[in-house]
């Protein structure tokens, strides 16, 4: 349907001028991928494919907004809805392609984000970080795993007048997610791969394959031009080891407990033989997490991690001033010679908050936790098709970001102070193409 507008050689009216605009981009996008696509299975399933893209951005709803039976009412109309149905099913099941051609047209396109970057002197940043999809009510799809409810912890916290929550985590089905993101100071990030993974059945996969067979990747195709940021559920040995393999640079948020050796201090925990090193430079900085403002100190030591003495690491201490939070250990195989190259290291960990924001847009606004579906690599075509829509919707920010503003007052204008001082042009932005693409979908359904 949406192909169809957009091929028409009709004149657009005034109200439709944003809407084939986003049109185009989104040919424009896709355009690429479309071709690799054709060469594989049969053009109405590529229009198909076109369509589907368009109503994942047209439809928001948070509980329903990847079932089939509500897309397919947008791909052909609702008259034909179930016609609409079977078209995207068809899509989905076919064996002629798989959601590793997704994965690849990412990745290419972050190597070449990862060129520019690097031609521009900008440092690019990895973004790692993991998270699940909870399918509460699940029971017999294929794929599902244990997973520990992140939406139970926070419907079961302590509230006034209220029993005692679990003393346990709640395990609930699902499957584990490992995202990267690529990105630099300053910049709008962008995908570079998104893995879903379970710890059961035929489609059981290992976490350390996943981090392995990208760092791979990463070393033959951009050698060491970029900077892994990792948080603390990656400080570990393993970790370590493979990223020495394939010489990376990374920064990683590591554990007070660990052992480190200093020259001259010794082998001591984190936290004890940061007592050694007191704060040379404070600055007040903006904490994105808890929305306030902060004035921290920071210092560095030369240290070295037990099994890899030869390898030289540097650790950065950044402390709160006024004791709110505890210290801050960053673990890095930069060279840390000036306060301006360890303030650097702590901004570009501090970005890594842009992969937390990723997995929760996903959630809220993509509706990543609806797909009701019983087969596993259906399941991956859907979401792989997913994160397409989400880094179509990251680069209309990165690219377009005058015609923004004009796009907000047209389809989502918001007053107060609040809206004006937010940050939160995504959310937004999804909103105005929802409301755009709605107005071209019933002009256009009969």
């Amino acid at each position: 349907m949406f192909l169809e507008i957009l091929q028409s050689k009709s004149k657009s009216t005034s109200v439709q001028n944003a809407s084939s605009f986003l049109l185009n981009q989104i040919d424009r996008y896709t355009c690429d991928f479309r071709h690799q696509l054709d060469e594989q299975i049969d053009k109405r399933l590529v229009r198909t494919f076109f369509d589907l893209f368009v109503t994942i951005l047209l439809f928001r709803d948070r509980a329903m907004g990847l079932l089939l039976s509500e897309l397919g009412g947008y791909v052909c109309g609702m008259d034909h809805a179930p016609a609409g149905t079977k078209r995207i099913s068809n899509l989905l099941r076919s064996k002629k392609w798989s959601s590793d051609l997704i994965d690849d047209f990412l990745f290419n396109r972050c190597v070449s984000r990862v060129k520019s970057l690097c031609l521009e002197g900008k440092r690019p940043l990895m973004l790692w970080d993991d998270s699940c999809i909870e399918k509460h009510e699940s029971w017999f799809s294929e794929g599902l795993c244990s997973v520990f409810s992140s939406k139970a912890k926070r419907l079961t916290r302590i509230r006034p007048g209220y029993y005692d929550p679990p003393s346990k985590r709640i395990c609930v089905p699902g499957f584990n997610w490992t995202g990267v993101f690529l990105s630099h100071l300053g910049g709008v990030p962008s995908v570079c791969q998104m893995t879903w993974w379970t710890t059961r059945g035929k489609h059981k996969e290992d976490p350390d394959n996943i981090i392995f067979n990208l760092l791979r990747k990463i070393s033959q195709q951009v050698g060491n031009a970029v900077l892994h940021v990792f948080d603390r559920g990656y400080a570990n040995e393993k970790m370590l080891r493979y990223l020495f393999t394939f010489e990376q640079h990374f920064v990683i948020r590591w554990k007070k407990n660990h052992l480190l050796n200093h020259a001259i201090k010794g082998t001591k925990k984190t936290h004890l033989l940061s007592r050694s090193f007191k704060g040379v430079r404070s600055k007040i900085v903006q904490d994105k997490n808890r929305k306030k403002l902060k004035k921290v100190s920071i210092a560095w030591a030369a240290v070295n991690h037990l099994e890899y003495s030869d390898n030289q690491l540097y650790l950065i201490i950044v402390r709160d001033k006024h004791n709110y939070n505890g210290p801050m250990y960053l673990l890095t195989s930069l060279p840390i010679e000036t306060a301006a190259q360890a303030w650097e290291v702590m901004f570009s960990y501090m970005h890594r908050w842009e992969a937390e924001q990723g997995f929760r847009f996903c959630k809220s606004e993509l509706a990543m936790q609806s797909p009701r579906l019983w087969f596993w690599d259906n399941r991956m075509k859907l979401m792989a098709i997913v994160m397409l829509v989400y880094d179509f919707l990251l680069s209309i920010l990165t690219n377009w970001g005058s015609w923004i503003n004009l796009f907000f007052r047209r389809w989502c204008h918001r007053t107060g102070e609040r809206y004006r001082n937010a940050s939160i042009p995504l959310y937004r932005l999804r909103l105005a193409i929802h409301h755009c693409l709605a107005s071209l979908f019933y002009q256009n359904s009969g």
